[in-house]
């Protein structure tokens, strides 16, 4: 499976360049589609080799792509053609992927006449973690909505329209040539308010979580001079239709601890959270078969494609 297109845009964090691919279902026809269904897949740890080449984030890709969605794959700063390099704290990341969160509401936007979106949050390992931290729609839709010339977010919606008019550009130039921002009285830059839904596959808890963020308390985050406060998982999750697929051989988390936590997501009051445990399957699913086993379930919440 290939990618439409690549390209960079700009973290919102910091305007650190980030390198992105666009996967879409072939053939699909935008216009009749009563819904309009799209998703963003981070990828695990930069340190530790992730980026969106990483084997489980394509199977992720091409399960959501054959379900007949519109697929955003990003690198987060220090993974593969992004620049800047990973933080500790997680904090940049985050922006990082809110980026790509902005871009996806407005391309979704974009692919057909108005009609609703449904935006799937999804990621593995450390991209899980940031994904369930992730600001609301409402809070993302602010953060985008009539954007300052030249800011980081205009920069996003153009690059937005740019990929959804089809227009090629230069892969080495294009992040530096933005001359077709968003004016401040641009009131296309209103996205959409899309139904979100989160998609964590092999979620890293405890100790783990804990050394790739120094402990840092993701629930709060900066843009800008804009300070959006995030409820925890735990708080947050059960609200969204979700899912979480683990194995149950994970060196990271162990079996017990992700049984307790996606029960506890569960037993919530009106939870909407699914939990499908893979027997054996580790934390980088190596088996053939455990991808199988992981489109199966991504597939299985989807529903009909």
């Amino acid at each position: 499976m290939k990618p439409v297109r690549e390209f960079y845009i700009p973290s919102v964090h910091d305007e650190t360049r980030l390198s992105c691919r666009i996967y879409q279902p072939e053939g699909l026809d935008y216009q009749q589609q009563p819904v309009i269904k799209a998703a963003v897949v981070a990828h695990p740890y930069a340190t530790l080799g992730g980026s969106n080449d990483d084997p489980v984030v394509l199977s992720i890709t091409a399960e959501l792509v054959r379900n007949g969605y519109t697929v955003l794959t990003l690198n987060f700063r220090g993974a593969s053609y992004s620049g800047g390099t990973t933080t500790w704290t997680a904090k940049a990341e985050m922006g990082d992927y809110v980026s790509a969160y902005g871009f996806m509401l407005k391309y979704s936007q974009l692919l057909g006449p108005p009609k609703p979106v449904e935006l799937v949050l999804a990621g593995y390992s450390y991209g899980s973690m940031i994904a369930s931290y992730q600001p609301s729609v409402e809070d993302v839709r602010a953060v985008f909505f009539k954007p300052k010339t030249n800011s980081s977010a205009a920069k996003i919606i153009a690059k937005a329209k740019q990929v959804a008019s089809g227009e090629e550009v230069n892969e080495d130039e294009e992040f530096y040539d933005f001359r077709r921002v968003v004016e401040i009285n641009d009131t296309e830059s209103d996205l959409p308010a899309a139904k979100i839904s989160f998609l964590l596959i092999s979620p890293i808890l405890s100790l783990a979580s804990g050394f790739v963020t120094l402990w840092a308390n993701l629930s709060k985050l900066w843009i800008g001079n804009k300070q959006i406060v995030t409820p925890a998982p735990e708080q947050r999750l059960p609200g969204k239709k979700t899912l979480v697929v683990y194995g149950t051989d994970d060196m990271f988390t162990s079996a017990k601890k992700l049984q307790a936590w996606t029960q506890k997501l569960k037993d919530a009051p009106e939870s909407q959270v699914d939990a499908v445990e893979v027997h054996m399957a580790g934390h980088f699913w190596m088996e053939q078969s455990f991808h199988q086993k992981l489109r199966q379930a991504i597939g299985n919440w989807l529903g009909p494609a």
